[in-house]
């Protein structure tokens, strides 16, 4: 596998691997075709170039994790109320053969928001009552400072502007950046950029990687944030500055899969859009590490991508209409809406079709055609802008192991915008915001952001002949006709998360739960009476239960069937809990049920689906079980 890596430099603690770690696919000759054996970390990228026990450890994680999400994706989200998998086009690798040399595609955007231009840019249809020019819009999307902007509550099919509206979202220190790119700024004394980071790493990965070694992430965070970057401006990151505190007690929240300190996503190494590298090291804060935008998830991505394939009787040719007749994802956006009709044509004109592993979204190599860099003497010759993108994590080219050729485009994960070292050494005075792009000088992250596009990589197939019904538009808002689970995290994991406040730029604060993740809890054969909190959509129409009405909650095998070793008991219910799922672009209010689970010593290890089954009801193997919501793990001894 061929690869090519960015500038090194930064922290002494990790280097990012200059060679990519290669897909797990097993060719079988008689078919032809390639089998996957495991998802593949984000970007091919390997965090444990000098440990290969940890890096199988977390490999075996994270595509466990990964499949949970593309299986839920395939069942559908909401569980069985928008599209059953009989309907959906949408395949999982480790379970649908490749044939040799199936290629994979791109599907790719503009970074910059667009909700923000059609919302309050000029000539737009219907137009708005803000009409600013792009010149405007750049020290928006950089500051996130949008309480003066309210936008329609009604967007489908286009946005009312004479009816109700609310404050600009996705909320949250990075929320409005929802393409699958955010970004932070470092400047100086003079106020001038000195540096822009770049990232598209999903939270999820974040999560998986800190379950194995919160150490390792705080190297990763050290190496990234400190690449190319002067020595006196490095930071030092720790476990504490990573860690998730209790609201109440301001103790560590000490996660009962690994008996360690739980992650908080919105640590001070990657809230908001600010970098301060200026003062002591424990004055230091900013960075953009991994995606923090709530819509911004993979397990949102995968979910889109199945939710795409479901062929409509209306829509189809127009991406805005075709989002919102089936309500997968967020219209107006670059990605939702481009990416859905994409799939939706393949799969239309008869294919099916997954994300090409390793699965994700990636950062382009940017278009430099604009850029001019200021006259100065001690430029080496030969030199451009160009020179001041810095990979950092991932690869610009990675090699497809089905076509033995180069994939249609770049695997960045991370990358900086900065002078190089080599031009500092030469005595360049200027920094980036001396940089110009269009005739103007880079004075906000999202100038650069505007000149780059995000990708998916899909891997479209022809599968056996099979009818593809057009379904009608969903409902809005959709009719729930069973409850569905939607987030399950174990119980005071959930109460930090939920607690703890965070305030936005848009002035609408938010619950840090939107920032958690969609990774089922892990138990052990023998654990009892564990404490875990289930958030669900409850039935239309449901309002608050007294105890004698509430439902019960079943765990199933990989059939759907009951799984009997793991015995669960709902011990609270709330009737409301507001946040933004993970995944959604605003807060909405969701039921919760609190759980008391016990694994029986015999249990087998694996992962479970959940049911919620109203009372006075019977289990039935009718009702749609939500994949991956528990793991039992081989062991009885947690790691």
């Amino acid at each position: 596998m061929s690869s090519t890596a960015g500038n090194g430099g930064g922290s002494p603690l990790m280097q990012t691997t200059a060679t990519p770690v290669t897909p797990n696919y097993v060719f079988d000759p008689a078919s032809n075709s390639y089998r996957l054996q495991a998802f593949t970390t984000p970007g091919c990228n390997n965090d444990f170039p000098d440990d290969p026990a940890s890096y199988a450890r977390l490999a075996a994680l994270w595509s466990q994790n990964v499949d949970g999400f593309t299986r839920q994706a395939i069942t559908g989200n909401p569980w069985n109320s928008l599209f059953s998998s009989a309907q959906t086009a949408y395949y999982n690798p480790l379970v649908t053969s490749i044939p040799k040399g199936n290629g994979a595609v791109d599907v790719a955007w503009i970074a910059f928001p667009n909700r923000l231009i059609q919302y309050l840019g000029q000539n737009q249809v219907p137009p708005n009552p803000y009409n600013l020019p792009q010149s405007a819009l750049f020290p928006l999307a950089d500051s996130g400072e949008l309480s003066r902007y309210p936008i329609p509550e009604v967007r489908c099919p286009q946005p009312d502007w004479g009816g109700e509206l609310q404050p600009f979202g996705p909320y949250g220190p990075r929320g409005w950046l929802d393409e699958y790119c955010e970004f932070a700024v470092v400047r100086n004394a003079q106020n001038k950029i000195t540096r822009i980071d770049f990232t598209c790493e999903n939270p999820e990965y974040f999560q998986t990687l800190w379950r194995v070694s919160p150490e390792r992430v705080c190297a990763v965070y050290e190496q990234a944030l400190n690449s190319g970057a002067p020595q006196d401006q490095w930071i030092t990151v720790s476990v504490a500055d990573l860690q998730l505190l209790d609201p109440v007690s301001g103790q560590p929240v000490i996660d009962p899969e690994t008996n360690r300190p739980a992650y908080n996503p919105l640590n001070r190494f990657n809230s908001g859009t600010i970098c301060v590298r200026s003062g002591t090291p424990a004055q230091r804060s900013g960075g953009a590490m991994h995606l923090t935008a709530t819509p911004n998830t993979l397990q949102t991505e995968l979910g889109l991508g199945a939710g795409a394939t479901v062929q409509r009787s209306a829509g189809n040719t127009d991406p805005q209409a075709l989002i919102c007749c089936g309500q997968y994802g967020q219209n107006f956006r670059n990605s939702d809406p481009h990416i859905g009709q994409s799939i939706n044509l393949a799969v239309g004109a008869g294919t099916n079709i997954s994300l090409a592993d390793p699965p994700g979204l990636y950062i382009q190599m940017p278009s430099f055609a604009q850029y001019a860099l200021p006259a100065d003497p001690k430029l080496p010759p030969g030199a451009s802008a160009a020179d001041c993108w810095h990979i950092i994590r991932g690869f610009e080219h990675i090699t497809d192991e089905i076509t033995g050729t180069r994939f249609p485009g770049s695997f960045i994960l991370h990358a900086a915008f900065q002078i190089p070292q080599a031009w500092i050494d030469a005595g360049v005075s200027f920094t980036v915001g001396d940089i110009t792009i269009g005739g103007a000088p880079i004075e906000y992250g999202s100038q650069v952001q505007a000149t780059l596009e995000i990708a998916l990589f899909g891997r479209p197939i022809v599968p056996p002949p099979q009818p593809a019904p057009a379904l009608a538009c969903v409902t809005s808002p959709a009719v729930v006709t069973e409850a569905q689970p939607l987030q399950i995290l174990f119980q005071n994991v959930w109460d930090a998360y939920y607690g703890t406040t965070v305030n936005t730029p848009s002035g609408v604060t938010m619950s840090l739960a939107s920032n958690s993740s969609i990774i089922p809890p892990t138990l052990y054969p023998g654990e009892k009476k564990v404490a875990l909190a289930l958030t669900y959509a409850a039935p239309s129409g449901e309002k608050a239960l007294p105890p004698e009405q509430w439902p019960t909650v079943y765990f199933t095998d990989a059939d759907g069937s009951v799984d009997s070793s793991v015995s669960t008991q709902v011990t609270g219910f709330s009737p409301t809990v507001t946040y933004a799922v993970p995944g959604n672009t605003y807060p909405s209010p969701s039921q919760l049920l609190n759980l008391s689970v016990s694994v029986a010593a015999t249990a087998a290890a694996g992962v479970r689906g959940v049911v919620i089954v109203p009372a006075g009801q019977q289990f039935s193997s009718a009702l749609t079980a939500a994949p991956a919501f528990l793991v039992v793990a081989a062991s009885s001894t947690a790691a």
